[in-house]
């Protein structure tokens, strides 16, 4: 079996000390050594931290200098290496000040042996190097507890943040599926079947939709107090398939406005299928929404920027104000410049929640009066 080899530096103004260590160390059977000299106090501090070596031997006595006060101006400066303080004579204070210093070991020289200076450095090296897996045992364990605590710290506050939103949010989609069951008792007693069938179709299209906003509204809340690892793994989902679907669920809208939604190639993503349904679904009610007097065309593109997909709805209705851009960026509250202006309810602020939990972001591009375009990112799997 290959012994272990050490690399041992001697600190002492006498090169006959830094000899008899030498010596002493070549007898040694249970390790090999490669032993240096450094042969004054001001060459110490200079080299000592960029020398290679597993060990320092250090003479008490150093010119005008002490080991001690090497000592203390080496670990000043970083040095964490073991020591051994050497030393003619013992002394008691000598030996707490090196100890408090973190010196392993305070040897006489006079009572000096081959044995006991090797087995003293190969405890100090084997001491040290249990000392070093500990702190870095502890440094990763309090790494982790940062960032665990951080984590948990963001999923409450987001949760906190997100509670006091939705307490409001919910109100107004509850509002509006109580006004579309009493409008639709109105239309189901009225004395025109055939108006009344019409009107019931519509207002139940529009209960649907915000009731499936209400659920997720519920799943996101849920999800939010959850931290990242205690969530469930995202799917591989087809975004051109979620949109196609999320098209299928308003198809009634669609074909009552003679609306266009052209779907261009759109990639594969890690994510939820129910939230990024929600999100197409919402965003397309959205255009239906704010249409203007043209015929409702709506396009969906991807197009992949670095690490990221950028997704695109645009419409060709009515646009935002310039005036009002920069609250709808931050806010997402709609421009009442359109005739069919309605309550935005949680729609926009849902989406943009969803593309933030799917670790993207969501934003609003306008052409004025030829349209908006509401565009989010999402990672590229």
């Amino acid at each position: 079996m290959s012994l272990p080899t050490y690399k041992v530096l001697v600190i002492d103004d006498d090169e006959e000390e830094y000899r008899v260590v030498s010596r002493y160390l070549r007898k040694a059977d249970a390790a090999t050594y490669e032993v240096s000299w450094i042969s004054s106090y001001e060459q110490a501090l200079a080299d000592a931290l960029n020398r290679e070596h597993d060990i320092c031997l250090l003479d008490y006595h150093l010119g005008e200098h002490t080991g001690i006060g090497l000592l203390r101006a080496m670990r000043a400066v970083g040095y964490q290496h073991p020591v051994i303080l050497l030393t003619g004579q013992g002394n008691v204070e000598v030996d707490i000040q090196a100890m408090e210093l973190g010196a392993f070991d305070y040897l006489e020289k006079s009572g000096l042996t081959a044995e006991l200076l090797e087995r003293s450095i190969r405890y100090a090296i084997e001491n040290h190097r249990v000392r070093e897996a500990l702190r870095k045992a502890n440094e990763e364990l309090e790494r982790r507890v940062r960032e665990r605590t951080a984590e948990l710290h963001r999923s409450n506050l987001e949760l906190e943040q997100f509670a006091e939103v939705v307490a409001g949010d919910l109100q107004e989609p509850l509002r509006r599926v109580l006004k579309h069951v009493s409008a639709m008792e109105h239309a189901a007693n009225s004395e025109e079947p055939g108006v009344a069938l019409g009107a019931l179709r519509e207002m139940m299209h529009g209960t649907m939709l915000d009731v499936r906003n209400l659920d997720l509204l519920v799943t996101l809340v849920l999800e939010y107090s959850l931290t990242r690892k205690q969530r469930a793994p995202f799917d591989d989902l087809d975004l051109a398939e979620i949109c196609r679907e999320a098209c299928s669920r308003l198809e009634h809208h669609i074909k009552r406005l003679a609306a266009k939604v052209d779907i261009g190639e759109l990639p594969v993503v890690k994510g939820d299928a129910r939230l990024l349904m929600g999100l197409f679904e919402n965003l397309l009610d959205n255009a239906f929404k704010y249409r203007s007097e043209r015929p409702l065309e709506i396009q969906v593109r991807a197009t992949q920027k670095g690490d990221v997909w950028l997704c695109q709805v645009r419409d060709n209705g009515v646009g935002i104000a310039e005036e009002d851009f920069d609250e709808i960026v931050v806010m997402f509250e709609r421009g009442d410049d359109s005739a069919n202006a309605q309550s935005p309810g949680i729609g926009l602020p849902l989406c943009r929640k969803i593309v933030e939990y799917h670790g993207g972001r969501l934003w609003a591009d306008s052409g004025g009066d030829v349209g908006t375009t509401i565009c989010f990112s999402l990672p590229v799997s």
